[in-house]
């Protein structure tokens, strides 16, 4: 008898010695993975990570991370990379159910910030660094499902006169099937939607289909950029154009593909409705003044007048490892077919193709090429 219970307690202290160390390694976990990330997020080439905790949630097979920084390197840019307050890494269960362990990443309140600047030391563009490794070590089970909520991003520029800082709010993001558990047979089997507010009170959206398991991605998406207010964009405008818009509204449309290794196809137009241009003669600048007036005359002799629009259509065509620059012929020739000839749709106009030669659809561009379809 004395041996059973002899035996009975050891079982107890075996057992309670058991829960005592998972419960230690619990409350410890936490801490493990947050030193681990801040050691690999501490150097990423031209950019450098912290977080401030992490949350383990074992029940629901999830992980978050919290206070998210990411930082250029140089020390020369006062406004970080990315800031992300909460990113919540979990098990996708349709994934599961369809046997594969795959997860679901939300980002919540995420702020990406792009800087130029006259040197790379002092621009902040993203490029130059590995993103995958980081990546990986963040949330290291692929990725089938991503969603953004209430993002933004910024784009500023601290160099020029004035000061530009332009901005989308109210970021809202979806991408599913990114490792490719549906739809295995499809070219791009991942469907992306995106919308937001820009500055001006536009409204943004995004939509395609991408493939991100190849080494250089493919993708076919289609852009609106509805109603933004020209008056807002001004520091921007000044900054570059050395004008002032005094009113009018803008709407940009755009579709793009990209395949083949990083070809990119694909055309961008914006239409410009009901232009004013800022009468700068008060402040005695005779050249600002002559610089004014012309742009004015451009505008005003360049629209179409039934519907009262300036517009072009801007091919755009290269490889993402090299510069990519407009084709500014076409766009001239562009303007000359929105003012004289025919007013550009505010709409998509569905003349790019992920799988099609558009290269002919192109050519009406030319403003002396009419549509035929009457």
């Amino acid at each position: 008898m004395n041996f059973f219970k002899k035996i009975s307690k050891i079982h107890f202290i075996v057992f309670a010695s058991i829960v005592i160390i998972l419960i230690v390694l619990r409350l410890a976990l936490p801490f493990i993975v947050k030193n681990y990330l801040n050691k690999e997020l501490a150097e990423m080439g031209s950019y450098k990570g912290h977080i401030e905790d992490v949350d383990i949630a074992l029940i629901r097979g999830a992980y978050v991370i919290k206070g998210l920084k990411i930082d250029k390197s140089s020390g020369e840019i006062p406004v970080p990379f990315l800031i992300a307050p909460k990113i919540d890494l979990s098990i996708e269960w349709a994934a599961l159910l369809k046997g594969s362990v795959k997860a679901k990443v939300i980002f919540k309140k995420p702020v990406l910030t792009f800087v130029s600047g006259p040197t790379k030391e002092t621009s902040q563009t993203g490029v130059g660094t590995d993103w995958t490794k980081p990546l990986h070590k963040l949330l290291p089970i692929d990725i089938n499902k991503l969603e953004i909520h209430d993002g933004k991003i910024k784009y500023k520029d601290f160099h020029s006169t004035p000061k530009v800082n332009m901005y989308i709010n109210q970021v809202e993001l979806v991408a599913t099937n990114l490792s490719n558990v549906e739809n295995k047979e499809q070219v791009l089997p991942s469907d992306v939607t995106m919308s937001g507010t820009s500055i001006g009170e536009g409204k943004l959206s995004i939509t395609g289909k991408i493939n991100v398991l190849k080494e250089v991605p493919d993708a076919d998406m289609n852009m609106e950029l509805i109603n933004v207010n020209l008056v807002s964009v001004n520091d921007l405008v000044r900054a570059y154009g050395k004008f002032d818009f005094k009113k009018g509204t803008m709407d940009v449309f755009s579709e793009m593909t990209l395949k083949n290794n990083g070809n990119v196809d694909g055309y961008v137009k914006p239409i410009l409705m009901k232009v004013e241009i800022f009468d700068w003669k008060e402040d005695g600048n005779l050249v600002q003044t002559l610089w004014q007036a012309a742009m004015g005359t451009t505008f005003a002799i360049f629209k179409n007048f039934p519907k009262e629009q300036f517009a072009t259509k801007i091919p755009v065509k290269g490889n993402i490892d090299q510069k990519i620059e407009p084709e500014l012929f076409p766009a001239f020739l562009g303007v000359l077919k929105n003012a004289f000839v025919e007013a550009y749709k505010k709409s998509l106009d569905n003349s790019v193709s992920f799988t099609e030669n558009t290269d002919e659809k192109k050519k009406t561009l030319l403003f002396f090429n009419k549509k035929k379809e009457k």
